[in-house]
C-alpha cells in the first residue's frame, strides 16, 4: 500500500503523517524505504515529489509493500487520476484562518524581516488563502469525505480520528493501549524533541529554529490576529469572490514562481 499524507501548507499534514506512521508501527508495519531517485531532497519527509510520482507508480510494488509519503500534491493530473485500492490518499484539513496564522509564524521564524501580521496578510497571506481554497476545492471534488482528517477533530477527539485513519488504511480498530501510545508519540512535545535530536526530517530545509516551526496549533488562534476587515476579506476569498488583478497577482507570486524554479 502506498499512503499519501497530503494537504495544503500548514494544514496539519506533518501531524497526520506522524500519526499514520505510529498507527502502522502499532501493527508492526514498517514502511519500505523509497529510492532517492524519486525525490529532490533526501533529507525531506517527501521521498516522492510530484514530478516523479508517476514514475514511482509504474516502477514500484506498492501492492505487496507499504510506502508512505508526506506531500502537498496539487496538479490536476495527480489529483484527478484513478488509483487502485492499494494507493490511499489522506488529506489534512484545517480552518483557513488558522492555517494563515500558522503560515505567518512559519515565515516569521524563517525570515527576520517578517514581523507584522497585518503587513504579511495584505501582501502574502491573502494570496496564500486563495491557494488554500483552490487546493482544497480540487481535493474535495476528487476524493470522498472519509479521506479527509480535520485538524480540529484531531485536537478535540484524537481517538476517534485515529480510528478513522486506521479504517481508511483497512486496519482493525486500535485498542485503548495503542491509542494511548500513538497519542503520546505524536504529541507536540515528543515531535519537537524528535526534531531537536534529528530523529525526524520535518522542515529539513530550515537550518535554524526548526523546532519553532512545529507550533501548538490551537483551534481558533486566528481570533487574536484577524480584524473584522481581514475576516470579511478572507470570507470573500473563501467564496472565490476575487478580482482578475488579485488572481493575476496570485499567479505571479505562487504558480509562476513554482514553475520557474521547479518548486515541489
Amino acid at each position: 500500500m502506498l499512503i499519501i499524507c497530503n494537504g495544503v501548507f500548514k494544514s496539519g499534514s506533518s501531524w497526520l503523517h506522524a500519526i499514520t506512521i505510529e498507527i502502522l508501527k502499532s501493527r508492526n508495519i514498517i514502511p519500505s524505504e523509497i529510492d532517492e531517485r524519486y525525490t529532490n531532497n533526501i533529507d525531506s519527509p517527501t521521498p516522492i515529489i510530484e514530478s516523479k510520482f508517476w514514475e514511482f507508480l509504474v516502477n514500484e510494488d506498492y501492492d505487496n509493500n507499504y510506502y508512505i509519503n508526506k506531500s502537498h500534491f496539487f496538479k490536476n493530473n495527480t489529483i484527478n487520476r484513478k488509483y487502485p485500492d492499494s494507493v490511499v490518499f489522506l488529506f489534512s484539513e484545517r480552518n483557513i484562518k488558522d492555517s494563515i496564522v500558522s503560515h505567518f509564524f512559519h515565515l516569521k521564524n524563517k525570515y527576520s524581516f517578517i514581523r507584522n501580521f497585518s503587513v504579511y496578510y495584505w501582501t502574502i497571506g491573502r494570496l496564500k488563502s486563495y491557494e488554500i481554497v483552490l487546493f482544497n476545492q480540487k481535493y474535495k471534488e476528487a476524493f470522498n469525505k472519509e479521506n479527509f482528517i480535520h485538524f480540529s477533530d484531531l485536537k478535540t477527539d484524537f481517538d476517534k480520528s485515529a480510528q478513522r485513519i486506521a479504517k481508511v488504511l483497512k486496519l482493525n480498530p486500535l485498542t485503548d493501549d495503542e491509542l494511548l501510545v500513538i497519542k503520546e508519540k505524536t504529541s507536540i512535545a515528543n515531535m519537537r524533541d524528535d526534531i531537536a535530536r534529528g530523529k525526524t526530517k520535518y522542515y529539513s530545509t530550515v537550518k535554524k529554529g526548526r523546532v519553532k516551526l512545529l507550533r501548538e496549533g490551537n483551534i481558533d488562534n486566528y481570533k487574536k490576529f484577524f480584524s473584522n476587515r481581514k475576516l470579511n476579506d478572507i470570507s470573500r476569498i473563501d467564496k472565490f469572490n476575487t478580482s482578475l488583478v488579485f488572481k493575476f497577482l496570485y499567479y505571479i507570486t505562487f504558480r509562476l514562481r513554482r514553475n520557474l524554479f521547479s518548486i515541489e
